[in-house]
């Protein structure tokens, strides 16, 4: 049952130490709070006096079931999933019955007897109604889990697509232009084809999910030094990269499409090409990675999309989405005869 292999960060149980876990847990007590306290109130009694009891007591059994789940999270992650889910799921019931019986002998200032009908009714209501709950919650957290593991193996997926495919056209190119240099400049051709061999190698390696900037950087370079052959000086690129950049993990293959993109839809469409601006730098727990090209005037992205543009960006954005749980950014931008694509991806450094 118990699994040593698994790590934590793939557990389904989220992680209750982190703010926006207990902001959730929170969030949901009151709203039960609020529920129990408009079936039981009666015209009689207090709304607000009853809204209290129940919020302060559904609050504490949560918080304390909250904390208490943080504390052997790593512990159940070592288990099959369905046994760290009935673990959980005796925790929520455990705390629940202690706190039970903390009302009734110092709330009710009554001694512990479970003949008492009022004193047992009261403690196994309680129980089935957190046991319902807990194995509700946890039931949704797990199903969220699944969903997720869906969306990284649908991305895993598409990266392999993308990682399989470099337009034939390009590959085509490519080997017309070292054909023609094999004779006129063999260094050249000899260069070119190391560089092709490289990025074919790197498009073909789906063993990593995160690489260091600069050997993705590396990668998109070749890419533009094979077109450079090609362009000659229609294509002109720049450089400005932070240095302190250079170390931060990335997603494999993240660079080289928008690159194909800024030559394809960009430089190779004006005659008199232009130059594709690549920028990095840190700012904050924040990679921000921009890239610039000039466009023809009067087309936009909206046409761009329309013409096989729009999947290379789409493909990256969902796959930050997924990889980085919503914490990374991907937006683009079209001003002035410029479209620029801009990244902000979460630092994470080996």
């Amino acid at each position: 049952m118990i699994n040593t292999k698994k790590e934590s960060k793939e557990f389904f149980l989220p992680d209750f130490c982190q703010v926006q876990s207990v902001f959730f847990v929170i969030l949901i007590a009151e709203l039960l709070a609020v529920v129990f306290t408009l079936l039981n109130f009666t015209p009689q009694g207090s709304l607000w006096q009853l809204l209290g009891v129940y919020s302060i007591s559904i609050q504490l059994v949560c918080l304390f079931s909250t904390a208490s789940l943080c504390l052997i999270r790593p512990y159940l992650a070592r288990f099959e999933d369905w046994v760290a889910g009935l673990m959980g799921l005796l925790v929520i019931v455990i705390i629940t019955l202690l706190f039970n019986i903390i009302v009734i002998k110092y709330y009710w200032l009554q001694s512990i007897d479970l003949a008492n009908k009022e004193q047992s009714y009261f403690i196994i209501q309680n129980l089935f109604i957190s046991g319902l709950i807990g194995a509700a919650l946890l039931r949704y957290f797990y199903l969220q889990a699944q969903y997720r593991k869906q969306l990284l193996a649908e991305s895993s997926a598409r990266l392999q697509a993308l990682q399989a495919r470099i337009r034939p056209h390009f590959l085509f190119n490519s080997m017309n232009v070292i054909a023609s240099l094999t004779r006129i400049d063999p260094e050249k051709a000899e260069a070119a084809i190391e560089d092709l061999s490289d990025l074919f190698r790197a498009s073909l390696n789906v063993k990593e999910d995160l690489i260091p900037f600069s050997q993705e950087l590396k990668n998109g370079m070749r890419y533009l030094a094979i077109e450079q052959l090609r362009l000659g000086q229609r294509l002109k690129i720049e450089e400005k990269i932070d240095h302190d950049s250079l170390d931060v993990l990335v997603p494999p293959l993240t660079i080289q499409p928008l690159l194909e993109n800024a030559v394809y839809h960009g430089i190779q469409c004006l005659p008199e090409g232009g130059v594709v601006v690549v920028q990095s730098a840190v700012d904050k727990h924040n990679l921000v990675i921009t890239i610039t090209n000039p466009v023809v005037e009067g087309k936009t992205i909206e046409s761009q999309r329309k013409k096989g543009n729009g999947m290379a960006l789409d493909n990256i954005r969902e796959r930050l989405q997924v990889i980085y749980n919503g914490k990374a950014q991907f937006h683009c931008d079209q001003s002035n005869g410029c479209f620029q694509v801009t990244m902000l991806i979460p630092c994470r450094r080996d």
